[in-house]
């Protein structure tokens, strides 16, 4: 045991947050340092009342997101040495994506977590996909790169990492609009927002209603239109 963790043990041993730490430790393999980053990871902004002296998640989660993509894009380079560039930015969008970080949060329990006025199963499901990205800008902050870069290779995505990439699917919205394309019907997205935080959107098709989702953002809640439509299209064939 190096000193860092020796010295990262006695602060678990002696904090306040002890459980809280303990649980952290499962999930990312080691005692964290600094337990503020990661409040800060699972506190959603619809938690905070003054934004201008709390902090929520969304700073740790764009941060989350860069280390997360050059990682993945790090690890696809060396995996597929013959790869070109366009078959390596498609793989790395199946793996870094709302979809897949949601089922990585929730076989994760993330959600016991998390801090937020906002129901994550039924009017913003994604929101665990952006506490992912949040938690691994904590874990680059507190332990740095190389301790992030192996979390996230072994642990966080080790399941998806095995998966045959080349043959996820993800991006909804593009394979109605490529569907459209090639039968010359227009498939087109109408979107509003409901309150501060939730979209609505409804798929076209030549003009008509064919599958409406709801997200956090105009794009996700679009993907989800098209997710619907896409996979009952999919049934019927």
């Amino acid at each position: 045991m190096t000193v860092s963790e020796i010295r990262r043990k006695l602060t678990f041993l002696l904090s306040k947050d002890r459980e809280f730490r303990k649980q952290l430790k499962i999930i990312i393999d080691t005692y964290p340092e600094n337990i503020g980053y990661y409040k800060c990871a699972f506190t959603h902004r619809s938690a905070v009342r003054n934004k201008r002296t709390e902090q929520h998640n969304e700073r740790l989660e764009y941060l989350g997101d860069a280390v997360l993509s050059a990682i993945v894009a790090e690890y696809l380079y060396k995996k597929y040495p013959f790869h070109e560039e366009g078959d390596l930015t498609k793989m790395r969008s199946k793996i870094v994506n709302r979809h897949s970080l949601l089922k990585v949060g929730r076989e994760l329990s993330l959600d016991r977590f998390l801090v937020s006025h906002i129901n994550a199963e039924t009017e913003g499901k994604y929101i665990l996909s952006n506490v992912v990205e949040a938690l691994v800008g904590a874990v680059y902050l507190d332990l740095g790169y190389l301790y992030t870069r192996r979390f996230v290779l072994n642990i966080l995505l080790r399941d998806l990492l095995k998966e045959d990439l080349e043959h996820l699917e993800y991006d909804f919205k593009s394979k109605m609009l490529e569907w459209g394309q090639k039968r010359k019907q227009n498939v087109a997205f109408e979107s509003e927002q409901n309150d501060k935080f939730v979209f609505s959107s409804n798929l076209l098709i030549d003009g008509i209603v064919a599958g409406k989702g709801n997200g956090l953002s105009k794009k996700e809640s679009e993907q989800n239109a098209a997710k619907n439509v896409w996979e009952r299209l999919k049934t019927d064939n």
